[in-house]
Order: structure tokens, then C-alpha cells, then sequence
């Protein structure tokens, strides 16, 4: 064998193992890329539970960038968006409540006339809050207990003289013209309940949760009414419905009504707890 054909075959052996090399290795990295938009499919495609109270809304992914021709693979860049939950981020629009029937509920006093409406997107229901409210205002041991006051639910347009609203943090602070987004609030005749603590309530509340949200509406309806900040009496003492209860307890137990025992109205000292503040909503992590 010449040197020259030597020297030939030994240049074809190179040429065929950098070949081998090459296609191995586009076999390896189509693969990876399989597996990884396998993998990224799963896991953005795959329904979550949603309950009451962990309502996140699932995290999509975006498409990699399409490979630049030529390109010996694609090099997938994935863009991570995660969404809050569905009560947390409203449209800023409203949906208001059918009044469950017309009738007005209390024996003697005032009467105010009221509407109901939830903020679109929230994913809660119109109907649901509306007759919450509703069964709230006209139990025995809310506002009407004293006499002074009686309640109708009207429709939309109706001429009511306030509107409880179900609002995101967001239109909280709007309709409440303040930047705090973790509490409740009344402004003038917008009686606003805030979202997340309607879905989420608050660690140290000591009752349900239906037990708490009858505190948010009686105590912004409270504020309505005319009735300023409380705070607990003494320790192991029944909390005033008018304490800002969503902030602490105070050493009292958890209260949800004016007049919980449907004739005494429950008073405390008149005064703030003003904290300790909510930490912020961070639902990122949930």
C-alpha cells in the first residue's frame, strides 16, 4: 500500500468518526429537546385543583423561539408568567345581585335601601355574595336588633342608599381612595368587602370562616351606620363587632354581630388597633 493511499484512508476513517460524532450528537440534544417540551407540557397543561380558599391560576409557558436556520438544535428559552389567583385580579367592572326577594327586614327605625355588586373576573358569584349579605343584614343579631335601623335589597339602578361591594384588593383601594389593599373599608356609601379576606379570612380569627366574613359585612355596614372603631374591653370578654377584629383580637374572642345575644349591643372602649398590619398578599408562592 503507497503512502499516498495511506494517507487517504486515514483521512476517510477521520471524516467518518466526525460524522458518527456529529450524528450522535444531534441524536442526544433532539432528544433533550424532546423531553423538555414533554416535560414543559405536563406541567402547563395539567388541570389544578382550585378550592375556597388556594385559587391560583395555573403558570403558563411560553413557546421557545424558533431555531435560526442552520442551526444544529434549538436553544429553548422559556418565559415564566405566573398569574394570581382568580380572586385576587378583577376586570374593574360589576355584576350586580338580583335582590333575593323584596322584603324589608326590622321592626322600627330608618330605613336604608341597598344594592349588591361583585367586581367581574373574581370568579365569585353575584348571586351567592348578594344573598349573603342579604341573610347577614336581616339576622336577628345584626344592626336591626336596636330598632334604629331597617334593610331592603333593591336592584341595580333602584336608587339604594349604599352598595356592599365584593372588590378586588385593587378596586379596594380605588373605591376607598387609600393605597392599603389587604383590608375591608367603607367609603361614603361604597361598603367595600375586600376579596382576599373574603376568600382567605384572617390566621387568628377563631370562629369559621362564614363566621368571619358576617364580621366584615356588619362591621363596614357598621361604619355606614355611623359607628366608629371599638376595641376590646378586657381580655376573655366578647369582642365589639365595631373592633378592627381583621387586624387582632386583642386577648377578646372573635365576634361577628352587634347584638350577639339579639338584644345588647356589644361595646367596647372607642379606639384604633391600627396593627399589626397585614403582611401583603403574596400569592407567588402558594
Amino acid at each position: 500500500m503507497t503512502e499516498g493511499r495511506l494517507a487517504r484512508l486515514k483521512r476517510i476513517r477521520r471524516l467518518r468518526r466526525r460524522r458518527r460524532f456529529v450524528f450522535l450528537a444531534i441524536l442526544v440534544l433532539t432528544a433533550g429537546a424532546g423531553l423538555y417540551f414533554a416535560l414543559g407540557a405536563t406541567d402547563s397543561e395539567k388541570p389544578q385543583a382550585l378550592d375556597e380558599e388556594e385559587r391560583i391560576a395555573p403558570t403558563t409557558v411560553a413557546d421557545p423561539a424558533s431555531p435560526s436556520p442552520g442551526a444544529a438544535s434549538p436553544s429553548p428559552e422559556t418565559e415564566v408568567a405566573v398569574t394570581p389567583p382568580l380572586y385576587f385580579s378583577g376586570t374593574g367592572t360589576w355584576s350586580y345581585a338580583e335582590p333575593v326577594n323584596d322584603a324589608v327586614v326590622g321592626d322600627a327605625g330608618t330605613l336604608l335601601q341597598y344594592d349588591v355588586a361583585v367586581e367581574n373576573g373574581l370568579e365569585l358569584d353575584a348571586a351567592e355574595f348578594g344573598a349573603f349579605v342579604n341573610a347577614t343584614l336581616a339576622d336577628d343579631r345584626s344592626w336591626t336588633a336596636g330598632g334604629a335601623w331597617r334593610f331592603q335589597q333593591v336592584a341595580e339602578g333602584a336608587g339604594a342608599d349604599f352598595t356592599v361591594y365584593l372588590a378586588s384588593p385593587e378596586q379596594r383601594a380605588y373605591l376607598c381612595g387609600s393605597q392599603n389593599t389587604t383590608v375591608s373599608c367603607r367609603n361614603g356609601d361604597n361598603v367595600v368587602i375586600n376579596s382576599a379576606r373574603w376568600i382567605t379570612g384572617v390566621d387568628h380569627w377563631d370562629g369559621t370562616l362564614d363566621t368571619y366574613r358576617q364580621y366584615a359585612v356588619n362591621h363596614e355596614v357598621g361604619h355606614r351606620l355611623g359607628h366608629g372603631h371599638e376595641v376590646c374591653p378586657a381580655d376573655g370578654e366578647t369582642s365589639p363587632v365595631m373592633a378592627q377584629q381583621t387586624y387582632q383580637l386583642a386577648g377578646c374572642v372573635g365576634n361577628a354581630w352587634p347584638f350577639p345575644d339579639g338584644t345588647t349591643y356589644v361595646s367596647g372602649p372607642v379606639g384604633d388597633y391600627n396593627g399589626p398590619d397585614l403582611p401583603p398578599d403574596d400569592f407567588v408562592d402558594q
